[in-house]
């Protein structure tokens, strides 16, 4: 209790201090979002990442929905055949960090100071998260720090002033607002700078871990996403493999590290887990990959999508306390979720691409069934359905 009463402290401070950031948007006018970052390590020696904590603030007078969790960068519009010819939603949230050393006095920069954030090590399940007005939502995040470089090509160490940019776009949000009345917040807004000592490595940290990702048949995977942990499974690098296959990590202090992998873009969960240990007799470790192909692997997990669903009375009016029970079934693939509505009788549930079957309930009146096909890609999927029992 007592950290987020600090938080609130700080958040005050700083919606003084600092100007708001209001959207531009026409499904969120009026609705301004306030980021504040902070960071749990202050000095950060390397190559270990930043865990950094992102804290955003409904300063409006409406809902907004936002998009979780933040990526670095979108992924790419999915191509359909001709003969699907189905109609895509595209967007998401994107997380930028900017990094620059507080002092260059005397020093000529070769190379600027680069940061990153880190994407998922599983398959990641995005979702929607409702904030009300004077609401706060929080979203950890992992990103690299690479320090500039010197026109002799040494790092500079030092003391940098990292700022976090917060952005999100959607192709129907305009259309959500239409029909759902719902704020799907869409613009940019800066946080706050916070100041971070990159420190060079430590003497023990000279080990290695590296290897190759392909297939059973010894096929090269390139493009695969690479992640390394430590013994706890947080996060501390990440790569994605060459042409070849190929990955390392280098630089690493002796310990357990696990190493992930899954291929990019991936729509069904084929990562595979390995356990390595590296120390001071045996500083170096070649870890071999193998991703089972989607075809012959039986899909416990599929890439979700996050969908909003509005509830309302034969008369347009808003449902809450509406039951909303979702099946998607295909083959041996079976996925069930559930939610209830709120006030404003909406509820966002992270369903899987494809045809689902709603069963909608109520306390006092008969169940009633509908249908939701929801469109592959990346985005948000919306429906809204008239509910022929309104008894409270």
């Amino acid at each position: 209790m007592g950290r987020f009463q600090n938080f609130r402290t700080y958040l005050a401070v700083v919606l003084l201090l600092a100007p708001l950031a209001v959207s531009s948007s026409a499904a969120a006018v009026d609705a301004p979002l306030k980021l504040v970052v902070s960071v749990e390590e202050q000095s950060i020696p390397a190559p270990f990442p930043a865990h950094i904590s992102l804290h955003l603030h409904n300063l409006g007078k409406e809902t907004l929905w936002l998009y979780r969790h933040a990526r670095a960068k979108l992924p790419p519009p999915m191509h359909l055949s001709d003969e699907e010819n189905t109609p895509l939603s595209t967007g998401g949230s994107i997380l930028a960090v900017q990094l620059e050393p507080v002092s260059t006095e005397r020093v000529t920069i070769s190379t600027p100071a680069q940061a990153e954030a880190f994407d998922s090590i599983s398959l990641p399940k995005p979702s929607l998260v409702g904030l009300a007005p004077g609401d706060d939502y929080e979203e950890k995040h992992t990103i690299r720090l690479t320090p500039a470089l010197s026109e002799v090509q040494k790092p500079l160490w030092g003391a940098y002033r990292l700022t976090v940019v917060y952005k999100a776009q959607y192709s129907n949000a305009d259309e959500i607002h239409r029909d759902l009345k719902v704020n799907l917040w869409q613009d940019e807004v800066s946080s706050n700078t916070i100041e971070v000592q990159l420190q060079p490595p430590t003497p023990d940290s000279r080990c290695e871990v590296y290897g190759t990702v392909d297939t059973p048949d010894s096929v090269p995977i390139g493009e695969a996403i690479v992640s390394l942990s430590d013994k706890t499974q947080r996060l501390v690098d990440q790569t994605a493999s060459d042409p070849d296959g190929k990955y390392s990590f280098s630089g690493l202090p002796p310990g357990f590290y696990w190493v992930t992998t899954r291929r990019h873009g991936d729509t069904q969960d084929t990562g595979v887990f390995r356990h390595v240990e590296l120390t001071a007799y045996a500083p170096s470790v070649n870890q071999h990959l193998v991703i089972i192909p989607e075809e012959v692997y039986e899909p416990k997990h599929m890439l979700h999508k996050p969908v909003l669903f509005r509830i309302t009375d034969n008369a347009g009016a808003p449902l809450d306390r509406v039951g909303i029970d979702v099946t998607y079934a295909n083959g041996d693939l079976v996925d069930n979720v559930k939610g209830e509505t709120g006030r404003d009788g909406t509820v966002a549930l992270a369903i899987i691409p494809g045809r689902n079957f709603v069963t909608l309930k109520r306390k006092g009146c008969p169940k009633q069934d509908e249908r939701a096909d929801v469109t592959p890609g990346a985005g948000i999927g919306a429906f809204q359905f008239a509910f022929g029992c309104a008894k409270k």
